[in-house]
């Protein structure tokens, strides 16, 4: 009788289906694309900010395929790599996911902080975030996306919510201004929206390796090594045939909702920009009881508000997850035993507060930060994760032969 994946997942906190690949894919390509984002594209492309998103979102999804082609080898820690090579990535990523970290942990932290309360500092705001994120992580990358199936739904009823209930007063003739020759802020919205994409490398963590072939760490490796292949079960060539179409399928449509759902949204934002959509009436009455909002009842924040909280938790969890997975494979490298404890999640939230206060204190300082270091280290890692998507395509293409 054949195993079900999902049973799997129950000893393999890495390894998920293809379905919730799909999720958590589209959860990386939307997730950090809607906050401060807009703003920032706002004032530094202009009218060009949605030639800015298509074109980063498209090198996203270039980095999301060579980051999954990493992943059906089993993970990027599981690549034939030599050691020295090994350690110097696992650092780079390490590094990557702690500037991710501790702007995003910023950064949401002071939304809800001024949207929900008043007077209350960012510091415990972020801490009790970060708790509930490393809570969600403490699940695996299989039980993050056993949350999107859910969550999924919720996602697409808020949107039809606000549709529903809000109006405008934004001109969407204000869209055309995009077919302007005039591209002075393209390049620099590029630069500035660097840090907010990237994210498609956590997926380089993932293993879509198959029930057949778990590939497990270094001492289950080498067993797995010495294993004859006449031992592995076979299956049709049919079969295979189809399931890889219907793979194909799932991933075709996680990519085309993602593209789909970023250019609307900008391109709604770019027609409705400098006139807040306002709720009708009364339609969030029950929903003020928090001071804070009492004084924008009406407004459509509440439904914002509470995706992000829900977003945001699943985001940075998947984060946390991806940098645990550096941190096992330095200890791997250093002989020390890998166990499933709290203490990597801890660490990084530790230093993600730390770096957070310490540098990102003004306002001044987090965009310094976003459009000098965090651009830079996303266009490092997705080249990166595509010289290393090459190089698992070679290694499977050998394997074949």
């Amino acid at each position: 009788m054949k195993t079900d994946v999902s049973n799997l997942q129950l000893s393999q906190t890495r390894k998920v289906s293809y379905a919730e690949f799909a999720l958590i894919a589209v959860a990386l390509l939307c997730a950090t694309k809607f906050c401060t984002l807009p703003s920032v594209l706002a004032g530094a492309a202009g009218s060009k900010a949605i030639w800015v998103t298509a074109t980063l979102v498209i090198i996203e999804s270039v980095t999301l395929f060579f980051a999954t082609k990493i992943a059906k080898t089993g993970g990027l820690f599981r690549l034939d790599l030599k050691k020295p090579l090994r350690v110097s990535f696992a650092i780079l990523y390490l590094a990557f996911f702690l500037i991710k970290l501790t702007a995003f942990t910023r950064e949401i932290a002071s939304y809800y902080a001024l949207s929900l309360f008043e007077n209350i500092p960012v510091l415990p705001v972020a801490a009790v975030y970060l708790i509930a994120c490393v809570l969600l992580a403490s699940k695996g990358f299989a039980g993050i996306g056993r949350v999107l199936e859910v969550f999924l739904w919720l996602f697409v009823f808020v949107f039809l919510f606000i549709l529903i209930f809000t109006t405008t007063k934004g001109d969407f003739f204000n869209f055309l201004a995009m077919f302007n020759p005039d591209f002075g802020g393209f390049g620099k919205g590029i630069l500035f929206a660097c840090a907010w994409f990237g994210d498609a490398a956590v997926v380089c963590f993932l293993d879509l390796s198959g029930e057949r072939n778990p590939v497990p760490r270094t001492e289950e490796r080498e067993a797995a090594a010495e294993s004859s292949p006449e031992e592995q079960p076979k299956e049709s060539e049919t079969n295979e045939k189809g399931k890889l179409s219907h793979k194909k399928k799932i991933a075709f449509v996680a990519l085309f909702f993602s593209l789909a759902l970023i250019l609307a949204f900008y391109a709604i934002f770019t027609s409705v920009y400098g006139d807040a959509a306002k709720m009708t009436d009364f339609a969030f009455i029950k929903l003020s009881a928090f001071k804070a909002n009492a004084d924008e009842l009406g407004s459509a924040d509440w439904p914002v508000i509470f995706l992000w909280a829900t977003i945001g938790v699943i985001y940075l969890s998947l984060v946390f997850l991806a940098g645990r997975e550096c941190f096992c494979s330095l200890k791997e490298s250093a002989g020390t035993p890998v166990q499933k404890d709290f203490s990597c999640f801890a660490i990084l939230g530790i230093a993600a507060l730390a770096l957070s206060t310490t540098f990102l204190d003004e306002e001044g300082d987090y965009i310094s930060f976003m459009t000098r270091i965090a651009n830079a280290a996303a266009i490092l890692i997705s080249l990166s994760t595509v010289a290393l998507g090459i190089f698992a395509m070679m290694k499977n293409k050998e394997k074949e032969k």
